[in-house]
């Protein structure tokens, strides 16, 4: 069975300052992307989607894509404009609508099961073999059986500022019963929560949070373009809202028409993300660690 994985690399990096899809943490200046991309590869995906900017094209090509081998690759672009039939871009609004909008411009390239992901998180082989056999062995039973790699919060908060985390309820069968989008998530001391009305409220270093990573079949696009209605009748007058991904998910699971079940993390693997500046270095050293250990080769695309 072919299986995809998209890329979600069209962000403006803000907090980061910088280009994070091709800042080097490898050894040859490889980027966080390029080993998703490596380890997606090893694990059995033969397609590659990178959703990127229009206006990045040439570079994007010249600088990422191109020097991908053994899988199919292609290009689809998040267009500020492009919105299902009877929506219109507020006069003012300068940016495109979220991590929704930027998977729902893959829908004309991807017809098979995939896994989404973000450009800038280093999530480790073992996450990657886990989606994949979800996804062979899974999702093409049911449209709606989706999965995610159950990552810790202790592990995915940074040490130079906030993050915005979905915090994930479990039952105990492993499935989502609900998903929270909670913002600015920082660490006081030795305790990791976030702060309302002045009030520090603390949520366990061991709650489940998904890190914009799911495995979904085609059927998801059709749910991102209903619920746009209902985000645009919400938020539509907020130029600076966001259409996110996990809400579209968090829907579907309140209202039973869709699974999403907890996949183990290999603790082998640790989750490395670059949201802020310093970030940079500690995923650097994490990097020529696992080079070192033999778990990448020095040079990942020759």
């Amino acid at each position: 069975m072919k299986t995809t994985l998209v890329i979600l690399a069209a962000g403006m990096s803000s907090r980061f300052g910088a280009d994070k899809v091709v800042e080097g943490v490898g050894l040859n200046g490889e980027s966080i992307c390029d080993f998703s991309v490596y380890d997606a590869i090893q694990a059995g995906f033969d397609k590659i989607v990178y959703v990127i900017k229009k206006s990045h094209k040439e570079e994007f090509i010249q600088k990422v894509s191109s020097k991908i081998k053994g899988a199919e690759v292609v290009l689809a672009f998040q267009d500020m404009e492009d919105l299902p039939a009877g929506f219109e871009v507020p006069a003012e609004r300068e940016r495109p609508w979220g991590t929704s909008h930027a998977l729902w411009a893959a829908r004309h390239v991807v017809h098979e099961p995939f896994m989404v992901i973000s450009a800038d998180d280093f999530f480790g082989r073992g996450v990657f073999k886990s989606m994949h056999k979800h996804l062979t062995t899974h999702a093409a039973c049911d449209g709606f059986n989706f999965a995610m790699p159950g990552h810790k919060l202790g592990e995915t908060v940074s040490d130079h500022g906030s993050v915005s985390r979905a915090v994930c309820d479990v039952d105990e069968n492993g499935h989502v019963r609900e998903i929270r989008e909670i913002r600015a998530i920082t660490k006081e001391g030795n305790k990791i929560g976030y702060t309302v009305n002045d009030e520090f409220i603390e949520l366990g270093a061991d709650a489940i949070v998904n890190m914009l990573s799911f495995a979904f079949t085609p059927a998801v696009f059709n749910e991102i373009e209903q619920g746009f209605g209902e985000f645009f009748e919400n938020y539509g007058h907020d130029l600076k809202a966001e259409y996110y991904l996990n809400s579209v998910v968090r829907k579907l699971i309140l209202n039973g028409k869709a699974t999403l079940k907890i996949e183990p993390v290999d603790s082998k693997y640790r989750w490395i993300g670059v949201t802020y500046q310093p970030d940079l270095e500690k995923a650097q050293q994490a990097v020529a660690k696992l080079i070192e250990e033999g778990e990448y080769p020095a040079k990942l695309f020759t």
